[in-house]
């Protein structure tokens, strides 16, 4: 039993948020086997340690492990990692999905995906960077041209 007063609070409040993290995990849980399935831990890895949700330690674990003899495996322990890592891993596991895995990003979360193309894919399909830079731009000119269709509209309406 605690002395101090502040205490029970803060286990009902760590509690909540416990249970919220393994609500967003039950979506991926829910999908693991369709995960495991497609995803490369190779594609994912370089990113989800560019955001320090993993370690080198646990991403030689994933891609080189003697125990992991499939690519169904190595993908599902790297899931595994992911969950131990929290709220965080979750948010970050959501990112690369989005970036590498749109149509596996729309399974788990029921969204569209809605992030642009990552840093970190430059370096690797220099041919798609230029592609990518001309649909911004051309929604950059579109935001400009609705925002100054408002200011004429404002203007002389």
């Amino acid at each position: 039993m605690s002395t101090q007063g502040g205490e029970p609070e803060m286990d009902d409040c760590l509690e909540t948020l416990k249970d919220e993290e393994e609500a967003l995990w039950e979506n991926v849980e829910c999908n693991r086997h369709m995960l495991s399935r497609y995803i490369n831990p190779a594609k994912l890895t370089p990113y989800l340690r560019q955001c320090k949700v993993i370690d080198e330690q646990d991403e030689d674990e994933v891609l080189n492990s003697l125990m992991l003899p499939s690519k169904i495996n190595r993908a599902g322990r790297l899931l595994d990692i992911l969950h131990t890592k929290g709220q965080r891993g979750y948010v970050v596991f959501l990112e690369s999905l989005e970036f590498y895995y749109p149509e596996l990003y729309k399974l788990v979360t029921g969204k569209e995906p809605t992030r642009g193309f990552p840093l970190l894919l430059w370096r690797r399909d220099m041919k798609a960077l230029p592609i990518f830079l001309m649909n911004e731009i051309i929604k950059l000119q579109q935001q400009v041209k609705d925002k100054n269709d408002m200011q004429r509209c404002d203007l002389f309406g």
